[in-house]
């Protein structure tokens, strides 16, 4: 059986591509990534903490440190304020039509020794408004909205 393939070489034309991808599968948090959802839940940031280098983590990791593969176990609380490091504002969906409000997507680092970030929306300030360096805080949901996820437990402004 052969496959053709047809060379595309003006790449400005191509915007996405429209297709379903089975993923067959289903993503488990893990010990660790269920007591941060835990925490999200009850509106707290949880970092990892590993035991032999002693950083904090995040997100925290599934299982082990990155840096020297020791297993976390603990987890602690860090303070709710973190800085966007770099973010996007993106003014059109997948199909190319304009959005009724931009949506801000940043990198948000934390300080006091916590290795690693998180990629979140940015509320509640304006595009030009937006700039590395900006402190935020996560806005969490009214505590009988909030479900224990990721993105459906808090913000960040």
């Amino acid at each position: 059986m052969s496959m053709s393939f047809e060379k595309i070489s003006v790449n400005r034309d191509i915007r996405h591509w429209l297709h379903t991808i089975e993923q067959g599968y289903r993503y488990t948090a893990g010990p660790i990534g269920t007591k941060f959802l835990e925490g999200i839940k009850a509106g707290k940031l949880l970092a990892g903490k590993c035991p032999v280098c002693g950083r904090l983590l995040m997100p925290p990791p599934k299982a082990f440190c990155q840096y020297d593969f020791a297993e976390i176990k603990e987890l602690v609380e860090i303070a709710p304020v973190g800085v966007v490091r770099t973010y996007t504002v993106v003014y059109e969906d997948s199909y190319g039509n304009k959005l009724p409000k931009p949506v801000i997507i940043g990198f948000i680092e934390f300080p006091g020794g916590v290795t690693g970030g998180l990629v979140h929306y940015i509320i509640n300030v304006e595009p030009g408004n937006v700039k590395v360096g900006l402190k935020v805080r996560p806005v969490f949901k009214p505590e009988n909205e909030r479900r224990g996820g990721f993105h459906n437990g808090y913000r960040w402004f």
